[in-house]
């Protein structure tokens, strides 16, 4: 009798196992497939990392590298330091004019030229303009410190743990000229990983939404000396349309880079046809030179995404059939109506459900406002993971008041504790 409840209590044990595994929805990022030297698909909106390959791998990383300019500018602009309006002076550090346009994408300017912080920026994401980047990482860096320095300080702020960085164009410093870094060897390359890039692409769509249409410009223009207009085509979109794409992805920008050390780089903003957007980096898809794999793999590694991951959509404003109100034992509001504050997806696998679960917050003082954070929506994921620049709302939904209450009487406060 004694090993039968035995093995009864082992069976009962192994039940309660496998009912808590069952429990959780497996999240955990797919391992790409491609044949790409590294790789990240993240979503946009809450940085859950949703597939990667050598994800957290240091690399060579390019003209990917002049993300990190234009996201000291987008800070900038911002607070309020500068503004688009702003001329920058072309210094004989970012003088490029006597380099091979070819070897060395550069503008039709030279040192003492002035252009717009908003033509430099348009320029450096759309042509990867080297002489762009220079002039204004040189302009955004603060006095006292040098721009190889400046850009470990704005990696730091993204918290880009060991990446290193050299110059804001992405050349090898032999190749930075004016701008190379010293007491650093000739090959020296800024380095870090696809999640790294993905921060900060991550953060440059918040920044600026309009990215998405500079990317995506087949023209971009700037004005020389007296007031002559230099309009020139891009090249990102020209194979686009030749693209294999049964799904129907969007392509939205971003960013390319490409140099022997890199291979064919491209970091992505791809929506899917239900509006998902995902942000995306790939390393090494093909030859530096190859102006088609880096933008197919691309593609090919969110359709992975899409074929073994499925997303769930809360919509900001929506009532959940499962959490319609929150209760406010201290309000006059007892039982405050709810809806989801802001629109958030959460990724799982295919074969998993989610088990979503409402946590009602502690409300402080006298009075709940509309639009007041009251609730929380949580779930069991099991090996999620998201950026390091993800906060806990982007893991989670919240939930808001949609109305206005103040705090109840003494006497209906002390009922409603002693029912509780």
């Amino acid at each position: 009798m004694r090993h039968i409840k035995i093995i009864g209590a082992i069976v009962a044990m192994l039940f309660l196992m496998t009912t808590a595994v069952s429990a959780n929805a497996i999240a955990k990022p797919l391992e790409i497939k491609q044949d790409v030297s590294s790789a990240i698909v993240i979503d946009a909106s809450t940085g859950q990392i949703l597939a990667v390959k050598n994800a957290d791998k240091l690399g060579p990383i390019a003209s990917q590298s002049k993300l990190l300019t234009a996201y000291a500018v987008l800070k900038a602009i911002n607070s309020g330091k500068i503004k688009w309006s702003d001329k920058v002076t072309i210094s004989k550090k970012a003088d490029l004019s006597k380099q091979d346009s070819h070897l060395f994408s550069h503008l039709a300017v030279k040192a003492g030229d002035r252009l717009t912080v908003r033509e430099l920026y348009n320029t450096m994401i759309t042509l990867s303009a080297n002489d762009a980047a220079f002039a204004l990482a040189e302009y955004m860096t603060p006095k006292n410190m040098t721009t190889a320095k400046a850009l470990q300080l704005w990696a730091k702020e993204l918290k880009l743990t060991q990446s290193t960085w050299y110059n804001s164009a992405g050349q090898i410093n032999q190749d930075a000229f004016e701008n190379k870094v010293k007491n650093a060897p000739d090959n020296a390359v800024n380095l870090a990983s696809p999640k790294h890039v993905a921060i900060i692409a991550r953060e440059i769509v918040q920044l600026d939404p309009n990215i998405r249409e500079l990317a995506t410009n087949t023209h971009v223009s700037y004005h020389l000396r007296n007031n002559y207009i230099v309009n020139e085509p891009t090249e990102m979109t020209k194979n686009w349309p030749y693209l294999i794409n049964p799904n129907h992805l969007t392509i939205e920008g971003l960013k390319t880079g490409s140099t022997p050390e890199s291979g064919a780089a491209f970091t992505g903003i791809i929506k899917d046809s239900s509006g998902h957007e995902f942000i995306t980096v790939v390393n090494g898809a093909a030859s530096y030179m190859d102006e088609v794999q880096r933008y197919q793999k691309t593609l090919n590694i969110v359709n992975e995404v899409l074929e073994a991951q499925k997303a769930t959509t809360f919509k900001k404003g929506h009532v959940l059939p499962y959490a319609k109100e929150v209760n406010l034992s201290r309000m006059k509001l007892y039982h405050m109506p709810v809806v989801v504050a802001q629109t958030r997806t959460i990724w799982i696998n295919k074969s998993s459900d989610l088990s979503p679960k409402m946590t009602a917050l502690d409300v402080k003082g006298k009075l709940v406002q509309k639009g007041q954070k009251i609730g929380d929506i949580k779930f069991n994921l099991s090996g999620a993971q998201y950026l390091p620049t993800s906060d806990d709302s982007d893991k989670s939904v919240q939930l808001v008041a949609t109305q206005k209450t103040r705090q109840a009487n003494f006497i209906v406060r002390a009922w409603r504790a002693m029912m509780r």
